[in-house]
């Protein structure tokens, strides 16, 4: 019986494209939206390889690590080329990023100041520096995401 109900489930999402919303409503993803998302997706391994070296979880290689953190500077500005609202569904992007879009921009500048920092701490060799910008790419992040995108 739960077979039967998880195929049904999948079946059904299947045949709305898996989608919950339309016209810019958070669920419904569009090209742009879809673009958005694998942008954002193309960096995480970047940033997850530098998470691990900054954790300890990985060996320190100083210059692996300032390639890792240039790349990662070029990589986090393309997302925002993608931030239009998209009339076929934003997937989980909210609409208080059209709604407030000044507001949406101090959280981007703040992201992309903080990765501009992890970068030139990078540069620099110096791990305690490097350490320290990490985190505060990491809390930009987090910031921007309670405030403007949908709870997972």
């Amino acid at each position: 019986m739960k077979y039967t109900a998880i195929l049904f489930t999948a079946l059904f999402l299947a045949a709305c494209g898996g989608q919950s919303g339309a016209n810019g409503q958070v669920g419904g993803k569009g090209d742009i939206s879809q673009n958005r998302t694998t942008a954002f997706k193309s960096f995480m391994p970047t940033f997850s390889s530098m998470g691990k070296v900054v954790k300890g979880e990985d060996a320190y290689e100083v210059e692996k690590f300032k390639t890792l953190a240039s790349s990662f500077q070029d990589e986090a500005r393309a997302p925002f080329d993608y931030f239009q609202n998209d009339p076929k569904g934003n997937g989980d992007a909210l609409p208080a990023i059209w709604e407030k879009p000044d507001e949406f921009k101090v959280e981007q500048d703040k992201f992309l100041a903080a990765v501009d920092k992890l970068n030139v701490a990078a540069q620099s060799g110096d791990l305690a520096q490097i350490k320290a910008a990490y985190g505060e790419a990491g809390a930009s992040c987090k910031s921007c995401h309670d405030a403007y995108r949908a709870p997972k």
